[in-house]
């Protein structure tokens, strides 16, 4: 550039961009010492090799642990117990700040905020955290209305031990559970439509299941000496995640291909057997089942899975519980999934509500045509990951907001 502030000829001169690529709060040197940055607590219970994929919250307590590092707050995970040998806590969890409600009694520390999420104090413990500064907030990642109109209808007896109520300032809720935001505020004595009642942004990232690149899991096209493998791994313990429309799914469409050369794995589908309506009345008149083409297994985790299913087609089914990180896992690594998530329907291959034809349709396309789309079926998984990163500035600016209230 000449004196006179133009560009000459040969110098670099940008053409437009879609994004501007700025970090999205500070730079680097802008940061703050860890001590000096504002504390927010995340209680959970302890994360473990064994439980990291049993439930979807550890998974999510972490991404928000390493979200809000990002952003250039100091999380601190509080757990009921430290671990007391570090050979079964993933390594992706090792390097994180732990702490417990009995340190911060014997030292108290100023928090700006705790969030409960995959555990919860009692009520006087919260109001200590009060004193010291804390706002109180409850993340609610399951779909607690379900759950609780469900739970009496079958277990009569059965208490709601999972809901500790009190001293409770705020409650948040992930995007796919907004319709239980009131039920939630009035369940814990917070004022429900009001301004401490919000809607929380979903966080998803692929570094658990790639265990932040150390592990590699990609789908590969079956050989010609392989069976047609489909797999199931709904929970079987509510009509939020049941197997049931799947195997109908795939039994209509069996009774059309009577010569298929595949197999129907249904893991946790001992809860099926479980039941005896299924067992006794619904098994034995499948098709499936008298060709010897079903088998229901026990619980199993999507590593162990995928390793041992490399070629397998999976099928989702869900009733108002949309967003599901086993969708999210399986996409990352190209293994064609059919779900019925209408708010990632562009994503994957997705059918409508129960509709056993169309789930059978679809199946027929993964078959056919899945490794020609495998491309642009990566393309997609990536986009969906970005669109839910904690890495996103979108994603970071609607946390810090609520963060900072």
């Amino acid at each position: 550039m000449d004196p006179h502030g133009f560009l000459l000829p040969g110098m670099t001169r940008l053409g437009y961009e879609p994004t501007t690529g700025k970090p999205p709060f500070k730079g680097m040197l802008d940061v703050k010492p860890l001590i000096e940055r504002p504390l927010v607590l995340l209680a959970t219970a302890t994360i473990t090799t064994e439980n990291m994929f049993s439930n979807g919250l550890f998974q999510n307590v972490f991404l928000l642990y390493r979200m809000f590092d990002a952003m250039g707050w100091t999380p601190l995970l509080l757990v009921n117990t430290k671990p007391k040998n570090m050979d079964g806590v993933p390594d992706v969890i090792k390097h994180c700040r732990v702490i417990t409600a009995e340190d911060l009694v014997k030292q108290p520390i100023p928090i700006k905020a705790y969030i409960e999420i995959g555990m919860s104090l009692d009520a006087s413990l919260r109001r200590f955290l009060k004193m010291t500064g804390a706002r109180i907030c409850k993340l609610y990642l399951g779909n607690i209305l379900n759950i609780d109109i469900e739970t009496p209808v079958f277990y009569p007896g059965m208490h709601f031990s999972h809901h500790v109520v009190g001293e409770m300032q705020e409650i948040w809720v992930s995007p796919h559970y907004a319709q239980h935001s009131e039920y939630a505020a009035s369940l814990n004595h917070v004022d429900p439509g009001g301004d401490r009642q919000k809607v929380a942004p979903y966080v998803w990232d692929p570094c658990m299941i790639t265990d932040d690149g150390r592990r590699r899991i990609q789908w590969r096209p079956r050989r010609e000496d392989e069976p047609e493998r489909i797999i199931i791994m709904e929970p079987n313990i509510s009509f939020q995640k049941s197997s049931l429309v799947p195997i109908m799914a795939m039994e209509r469409w069996f009774r059309k291909h009577p010569d298929w050369n595949g197999e129907i794995h249904v893991f946790n589908g001992e809860r099926l057997n479980m039941t005896p309506f299924f067992k006794e009345t619904i098994l034995p008149t499948l098709e499936l089942h008298k060709a010897g083409k079903i088998k229901l297994l026990g619980r199993s985790d999507i590593i162990s899975i995928t390793a041992q299913y490399p070629s397998a087609t999976f099928l989702l089914h869900q009733w108002n519980n949309e967003y599901n990180y086993m969708l999210f896992e399986l996409l990352w690594c190209s293994f064609p999934v059919i779900h019925n998530a209408q708010s990632w329907s562009p994503y994957g291959y997705c059918y409508k509500g129960s509709d056993l034809d169309e789930l059978g349709h679809l199946y027929d396309e993964v078959s056919a045509r899945h490794n020609e789309r495998l491309e642009t079926y990566r393309s997609h998984a990536r986009a969906l990951a970005w669109k839910h990163s904690p890495y996103n500035p979108e994603i970071q600016k609607g946390w810090s907001d609520l963060l900072r209230g």
